[in-house]
């Protein structure tokens, strides 16, 4: 058994040493199967949340977005999801422009108070983020069919069979 006081303090080595419990890991899919696409981009164009759109669909982000990378069309119908998620954006943003948001305040770890927090500048950010996708012909259309451009989706081929698993993609 080495001496642990020997042993240089790295990310491999805490790796290495730190206790390897196979239940505690996520689970990592073999392959982002087309209904996992389809019920992504669907909860992604309702919300226009990532991260809730890959809790709907079982996957990691980490996953979602290799699968962007990877993938031009389904790049294009993530672009177009969060177009025709604009809407439920613009909702969010009027009611915490108009009505603010709840923030409760606590004094030595008990809560004494609440108050009402008026920030839009991040959805203001995320809305222009959108208006820039709408400049680009392709995803404006797509967008524009996006219920059909989903069907086909599930009626088409794998868009990517396969797709190399990078280091550090299993967290999501």
């Amino acid at each position: 058994m080495p001496d642990l006081a020997d042993t240089a303090d790295t990310p491999e080595t805490r790796l290495a040493l730190a206790p390897q419990d196979e239940a505690a890991l996520p689970a990592i899919p073999e392959q982002f199967s087309r209904e996992q696409q389809a019920d992504f981009l669907d909860a992604l164009a309702q919300g226009g949340n990532v991260r809730a759109a890959c809790g709907a669909a079982g996957v990691s982000r980490s996953t979602a977005y290799r699968m962007r990378r990877a993938c031009g069309r389904f790049e294009q119908l993530w672009d177009a999801a969060l177009l025709v998620a604009r809407t439920q954006v613009e909702a969010v943003l009027a009611d915490r422009a108009l009505n603010g948001v709840e923030e409760t305040i606590f004094y030595h770890g008990e809560a004494v108070a609440t108050r009402r927090r008026y920030d839009a500048r991040l959805l203001l950010a995320h809305l222009a983020r959108l208006d820039r996708l709408t400049q680009n012909p392709a995803t404006y259309h797509a967008a524009i069919g996006f219920d059909t451009a989903l069907d086909e989706l599930l009626d088409a081929p794998e868009m990517v069979q396969h797709y190399a698993d990078e280091e550090g993609d299993r967290a999501a």
